[in-house]
């Protein structure tokens, strides 16, 4: 089985350590960034086979650099999962419109991180 190569996008430290610590644990080759225009730079480097992708962020949002990874080339093959506190159900529908795969909801476990993982 080849790795599977994930980059997470979160403003918040915790987060970004809980999944960058725990997925690389898990035998994943992991990065983490705290925005998206680093995320952005990122995708341009490196290549990702999945993108862990908070929603709010300040600078730019989640669904802006959803859109923003959709039309870039670096990234076609990318594999998008929103983590979002909010259960706006319009927040979701408008991220698997724009291209996400899944959507997660925060607080989350690892279980749900990985189960998700395991269907992409």
């Amino acid at each position: 089985m080849m790795t599977k190569r994930i980059l997470i996008v979160d403003d918040e430290e915790g987060y970004r350590k809980v999944l960058l610590n725990s997925l690389t644990d898990s035998g994943y080759e992991t990065k983490a960034v705290k925005n998206g225009f680093e995320a952005l730079e990122e995708i341009k480097r490196q290549r990702y086979s999945i993108i862990l992708l908070d929603v709010k962020m300040p600078g730019m949002d989640g669904i802006e650099l959803l859109e923003q990874i959709q039309g870039t080339r670096f990234s076609s093959h990318a594999h998008i999962v929103i983590i979002t506190a909010y259960t706006d159900q319009d927040i979701a529908r408008e991220a698997v419109r724009k291209g996400a795969k899944k959507v997660i909801t925060k607080p989350f476990s690892m279980n749900d991180i990985e189960a998700c993982l395991s269907e992409l």
